[in-house]
């Protein structure tokens, strides 16, 4: 069904010719007609795996996210290093790289899901099945494309190994986990169709621009884009990051984020949008954002 709304959309902005609507259409039937074995093959999507973020300065870029937000440090070379969130259900992975000479920069590309039960073999026949051209990332790892065409990849649990629990003095905040990340498309409903079938996701408040899908304790967000916008795929970068920091008060935060001229503005009662040092979009959040945002009781209510 999403399929189907989708080149109705493209045919109504005359991206295609009927012709095409009309197999586009008959190819979504017979895939319809078929088995979803995507239950059977075990992908149940559990936790945001990792992201990249392409940076003008990785030296700066690294130092300022370990400051403001604890981040971890564990792999670092010339070209990149792994910053490591302090996770409460998972680990995910905050690849930082260095945006190469011409390369558009502050931006983020490529990200994964981590995904229960791994079985490399199932998982490659599943993705292949599904038309996906899978790129193995080690034997623990797959990369491949969603329907928009940006980057995505599925991981298995043992993944890769945060470091040791670091010794050293708390810096300002503690990133806890991604609260969500917004991904821009053109069909949103179709979009979180294709990532809840997928990932087995739970799908809850839908707004009528974007919906809710649930990864542990983040939440993935299909959102449509603006009139005139463009899609992450577009773009070659997802919309933004939100951070849920440990201890959240609002107006300690609101005077930090003025201090370092982040340009602080309150999105919620949880929430403040701002940008990081690089100038790209990003939030601060108490961990009860979403749950706010979803009219549900608090935890422990």
């Amino acid at each position: 069904m999403g399929n189907v709304r989708k080149l109705s959309f493209e045919a109504d902005a005359g991206k295609i010719s009927r012709r095409q609507l009309l197999q586009g259409i008959a190819v979504a039937a017979t895939a319809a007609a078929l088995p979803l074995p995507l239950e059977a093959a075990g992908f149940k999507g559990t936790w945001v795996n990792q992201y990249t973020y392409v940076a003008p300065d990785l030296s700066k870029t690294v130092d300022w996210y370990i400051e403001v937000f604890g981040m971890q440090k564990g792999h670092a070379d010339a070209k990149q290093v792994h910053l490591w969130y302090g996770d409460t259900g998972g680990d995910t992975l905050m690849v930082v790289r260095q945006a190469e000479a011409g390369e558009k920069a502050p931006r983020i590309e490529k990200f994964g899901f981590t995904i229960g039960d791994w079985n490399r073999g199932a998982v490659e026949t599943e993705l292949r099945r599904l038309g996906g051209r899978p790129r193995a990332d080690t034997d623990k790892g797959f990369w491949f494309d969603d329907p928009d065409g940006n980057e995505i990849g599925v991981f298995a649990t043992d993944y890769a190994t945060r470091p040791a629990e670091s010794s050293a003095e708390p810096t300002l905040w503690k990133a806890v986990n991604a609260n969500h990340i917004v991904i821009l498309t053109e069909d949103y409903d179709a979009m979180a169709d294709w990532y809840r079938d997928l990932f087995t996701l739970r799908q809850t408040r839908n707004s009528g621009r974007d919906t809710y899908l649930w990864l542990g304790d983040s939440v993935w967000i299909p959102t449509v884009v603006r009139e005139d916008g463009m899609t992450s795929a577009a773009l070659g970068t997802l919309d933004h990051v939100a951070y849920s920091i440990e201890t959240f008060d609002k107006e300690s935060v609101e005077a930090e984020l003025q201090r370092r001229n982040l340009d602080p503005r309150l999105d919620a009662e949880y929430s403040f949008n701002c940008v990081d040092l690089n100038g790209f979009k990003t939030q601060v959040c108490d961990k009860e954002l979403v749950i706010f945002a979803e009219q549900r009781p608090p935890r422990g209510a």
